[in-house]
């Protein structure tokens, strides 16, 4: 256990919530891994969509997807919230919370990507904008229970003067995913001449494939986690609470 709670009243910053998210992801990695392993898993069912059969198999796939990812992320952010407060993460009680919220996350997601959608479809920036202010809506709708256009709401409100620091962080963890995968993946197609790709999805269970799921739980995992932190010292630095005051919503 850790506790990476932080003091009430202090001014948001960055940098410490990457060390924190990974200090709370190291103390329950296997439990974290595993839960972001399950949502990665329905990739594999993917198939060709080109006739009526394989449209509606990769439809069912979709719906599979929605459903492991809806209560995942759920999972790993009640579970994240739970060690933040020095406390064990049982993953019986994180799907029970999980489940709890289904409805509101559904409904949140698919508004989310519907709105970000758009937002790309008109020249891109607009949706790097819609994303970043809708950083921390799915915390809210768990944590705060609100509906889904109440949870984009309050995740505008939480991040508004501080976008481009989140804009920021948002694109160097995505930097350093993509040079670690590149690392990964030249080292395994050496190595096992097996390319480290999605695409190999389509051939089966391979080393890479294997390896590339694994890199994506991880990734994940993390990438929640550290939006789980943020969410908590937005609040923190705003609304000068602590995190116990936080998730007294669990107990």
């Amino acid at each position: 256990m850790t506790n990476a709670s932080v003091a009430t009243g202090r001014e948001f910053r960055i940098g410490p919530v990457f060390g924190r998210a990974w200090s709370v992801y190291v103390a329950n990695f296997l439990m974290f891994t595993v839960v972001a392993l399950v949502i990665s898993l329905p990739n594999l069912l993917s198939g060709e969509g080109q006739t009526p059969s394989g449209i509606f198999w990769n439809f069912a796939v979709f719906i599979f997807w929605m459903i492991a990812n809806t209560v995942g992320l759920a999972v790993i952010l009640y579970g994240a919230f739970q060690a933040m407060r020095g406390r064990a993460v049982v993953i019986g009680d994180a799907i029970r919370r999980g489940l709890s919220r289904f409805w509101p996350i559904v409904g949140l997601a698919i508004l989310q990507w519907l709105g970000i959608a758009v937002g790309f479809l008109l020249l891109i920036v607009p949706g790097i904008m819609l994303a970043v202010r809708w950083s921390v809506a799915l915390p809210a709708c768990v944590v705060e229970g609100l509906g889904p256009t109440a949870s984009m709401g309050r995740s505008a409100e939480l991040t508004k003067g501080h976008r481009w620091k989140i804009f920021g962080v948002y694109l160097l963890i995505m930097i350093i995913a993509i040079i670690f995968l590149g690392i990964v993946g030249a080292l395994v197609a050496g190595l096992f001449g097996s390319p480290f790709t999605a695409a190999a999805l389509e051939r089966g269970i391979g080393i890479g494939t294997l390896l590339w799921l694994i890199v994506t739980a991880i990734y994940t995992a993390y990438f929640n986690i550290f939006v789980v932190m943020m969410y908590n010292d937005l609040r923190v630095a705003k609304e000068g609470i602590d995190t116990d005051q936080i998730a007294a919503v669990f107990d």
